[in-house]
């Protein structure tokens, strides 16, 4: 069974759970009413047999429902049941009140067959509805046809043919209506539930290669903002873990697979406390968004913040894993801002959400720098002179940096490598926490 029948499954079992609860509710009803009635004599014991029987029915019904006991044809075997004790007793009280078979449908008891079709209508199966009703007037025409007795309930001439009208095309045409109506809302409530379980589970499987607001933005088919795809701002983080190469070495593929399983879980974490977009993970990188799908709350200052967070935790892990015995874990961290193209690419059959422009190639550019810095984080100078500020201390401006690939220079802040954090040479002292406006930074730190 596919996902979505499966879910429909746990819904429609839930329901009969709720539908054996109310089943005990109309026993309890019909008991009820057939004690009540003043009767006296053997007529009036095979009503209270049948009722004690559906009785036996409501409560294994319940056991069923109890035990989380369901299959897909429970449903029908319960409504048969039901049906054929209601028309038993429909009959054994039409005898009581000295009604002929033919007017079985104006038997007050008669009336509960419109609780049943409202309880196979709640099971999100809508010919379970039409099968009731079927069912019911398949029944009651039989029991007509085995004892037939027309003088007693339709008279002859015009007050035969208003009888006729009054007994039995009436109450059997609000029948057929009120099916038909049960039926047309079963088949627009199950098709608006699957609809919904398709959703949901397509929500998480996206969710689980975008991120949340971009997988609403797919599903929700807003093409302008991620389908078609359109250049905006926005700021790219990339992150990569230094010295992977040996670190593979040492590892055996299940330990580097829980490895990098771990270490991703850590800096998408981070991204997504920050308001950043995982865009992908390549190996032992990650590439990050910032400024989509929404361009507020300063995505530079977002971006800087969660650069700082996330050396930090990889601190923390990597302390863990130094007192279990395991290599300790560094990354570099670079970030840039500007215009890139944001969307998804692709044919139906691939298609893959991204960023692509030259902004990515210099954030990518600019973590390489990262170890030629001894560094970090690094920022290029447009990302942060949009931020509002930059958090921490001890950021150092070098100018015209040559990166790889590229004929312009680049000024870029950046933060040195703290060796209190990679456990290597001397402990450092702790510097002064001050807020630097980045401002500031560009024109009064060193060149």
């Amino acid at each position: 069974m596919d996902n979505v029948g499966a879910i429909l499954s746990r819904a429609e079992t839930d329901q009969e759970r709720l539908a054996a609860i109310l089943r005990i509710v109309v026993f309890l009803a019909l008991l009820a009413t057939v004690l009540s009635l003043r009767q006296q004599g053997a007529h009036h014991h095979p009503v209270l047999a049948v009722t004690l029987a559906y009785g036996g029915l409501a409560l294994t019904g319940l056991l069923l429902a109890w035990r989380g006991i369901f299959h897909a044809l429970m449903p029908y075997v319960f409504v048969t049941l039901e049906v054929g004790l209601l028309l038993m007793q429909t009959v054994f009280m039409s005898s009581l009140m000295g009604r002929s078979p033919s007017v079985l449908t104006t038997v007050p008891m008669a009336t509960i067959i419109f609780v049943f079709l409202a309880h196979a209508a709640m099971r999100y199966r809508p010919w379970l509805v039409v099968y009731t009703a079927a069912l019911f007037l398949s029944g009651v025409f039989m029991a007509v046809a085995i004892m037939p007795d027309y003088e007693a309930g339709m008279g002859t001439g015009h007050a035969g043919e208003h009888n006729f009208m009054h007994h039995q095309v009436v109450p059997f045409t609000v029948l057929i209506l009120t099916a038909l109506i049960l039926f047309v809302a079963g088949r627009g409530t199950r098709r608006l539930l699957r609809a919904s379980v398709e959703e949901r589970i397509g929500r998480a499987r996206l969710s689980r290669f975008f991120a949340p607001d971009i997988a609403e933005q797919l599903l929700s088919g807003r093409e302008t903002e991620v389908g078609t795809g359109r250049v905006r701002p926005v700021v790219v983080l990339f992150a990569d873990i230094r010295g992977f190469s040996s670190l593979a070495e040492n590892m055996e593929p299940g330990e580097l697979s829980m490895f990098l399983a771990e270490f991703r879980e850590v800096l998408a974490t981070t991204i997504r406390d920050h308001g950043g977009i995982v865009d992908k993970f390549i190996g032992d990188a990650v590439m990050a968004v910032f400024g989509f799908p929404d361009y507020g709350n300063s995505p530079s200052d977002r971006a800087l913040k969660c650069a700082l967070a996330m050396r930090d935790r990889i601190a923390r892990w990597s302390k863990q894993r130094k007192r279990a015995g395991l290599a300790a874990v560094e990354v570099g961290i670079g970030l840039h801002a500007g215009d890139a193209f944001v969307g998804v690419i692709g044919k139906e059959s691939l298609l893959e959400f991204t960023v692509i422009g030259d902004t990515v190639n210099v954030a990518e550019r600019i973590e390489r720098l990262t170890r030629t810095l001894n560094a970090d984080i690094a920022v290029s100078e447009q990302a942060a002179r949009r931020a509002a500020e930059i958090p921490g201390a001890g950021w150092i401006l070098t100018k015209s940096c040559r990166l790889a690939g590229r004929s312009q220079p680049l000024d870029v802040l950046y933060l040195p490598r703290d060796k209190r954090h990679s456990g290597e040479g001397e402990r450092m002292r702790p510097r002064e926490e001050t807020t630097v406006q980045a401002t500031d930074v560009f024109w009064s730190a060193p060149r």
